[in-house]
């Protein structure tokens, strides 16, 4: 049911992955991975969050970590991160143990049923989609829990619950998340063609997936592309192979393709993920961090 604990270090932060469990035993068109990982950062440190496809719940179980990207306003103690579309700087300080569950376009919207219109690149508090109450009720199961394991079924007990009461959205959400879904698995359908299986107009598509995901279904074909070749390529596989198998024109579209959408390139990627495989693997390869060798904004914000 759970992976063996994994290790990972990153500019100086270090991450152990406590539970994780395996594909299989997740409802897995909601939910991508969930799993409770050790962190321990001392003083301080920082990384970069490359972007990603899927929506992010995080939940810091201990009051000593505190983690929090460029834009925060505060610390805070749970949250759901919106889609990634540039690269966001990450500082963190302490150590503790933190629960993350990725979600798909279909699980975000059956759990929480808001719009997430132009909070791209945002982590926003819980209690901005559920009341105080039921966030702190989380917060508090979660710091609660004996053990990494119950930590990891409290959280996902607490998405299924939630996306059980949200099993029917309203028509433009539903098509919305179909889909969303259908280019998470890499159908290339063009956009027009995606429009009319859904009985609708590209542009009124194009209205509806950016109101509900916060990005146009041409920009989220993209970033699922950009995270699956980015993910490959952190894992070793060969450039060229990774360019061909999705589907750019060749190695030189894919370097102009990372530099546009993360300003990085793919051998950098490569460079800077070292050491990261197992917490990769615990997050289904759906998310790809990187040392911030500039040490940037996130992490002196911490150390203010």
């Amino acid at each position: 049911m759970a992976v063996h604990p994994l290790h990972a270090v990153l500019a100086g932060k270090r991450f152990r992955v406590e539970h994780a469990w395996d594909a299989g035993a997740l409802p897995s068109a909601h939910l991508a991975s969930l799993s409770v990982i050790d962190v321990a950062a001392g003083t301080g440190a920082a990384h970069i969050g490359l972007p990603h496809d899927l929506y992010m719940v995080t939940a810091y179980c201990d009051e000593q970590l505190d983690c929090r990207a460029a834009n925060d306003d505060g610390p805070l103690r749970v949250m759901v991160s919106a889609l990634r579309t540039r690269p966001v700087a990450f500082g963190t300080r302490g150590e503790g143990q933190m629960a993350v569950a990725l979600l798909s376009p279909l699980g975000l919207l059956r759990a929480f049923g808001c719009p997430l219109q132009d909070l791209e690149n945002t982590r926003l508090s819980l209690r901005e989609l559920v009341s105080a109450a039921a966030e702190a009720a989380l917060h508090g199961a979660l710091r609660d829990a004996a053990s990494a394991s119950e930590r990891s079924a409290v959280l996902g007990g607490w998405l299924e619950g939630r996306i059980a009461e949200h099993r029917r959205l309203g028509f433009a959400a539903e098509r919305v998340a179909a889909a969303a879904m259908s280019l998470l698995r890499g159908d290339a359908t063009p956009i027009d063609e995606l429009a009319r299986r859904h009985a609708t107009s590209r542009r009124q598509l194009e209205r509806d997936f950016h109101h509900w995901l916060g990005v146009t279904p041409g920009a989220y074909a993209r970033l699922v592309r950009f995270q699956r070749a980015a993910g490959a390529v952190a894992d070793g596989v060969p450039l060229a192979h990774v360019a061909a198998d999705h589907g750019f024109a060749d190695q030189a579209h894919m370097t102009r393709t990372f530099r546009e959408i993360a300003d990085i390139t793919p051998r950098e990627v490569r460079r800077r993920a070292a050491g990261t495989d197992g917490l990769r693997s615990a997050l289904a390869n759906r998310t790809v961090m990187l040392a911030d060798v500039g040490a940037g904004t996130a992490g002196d914000r911490l150390a203010a």
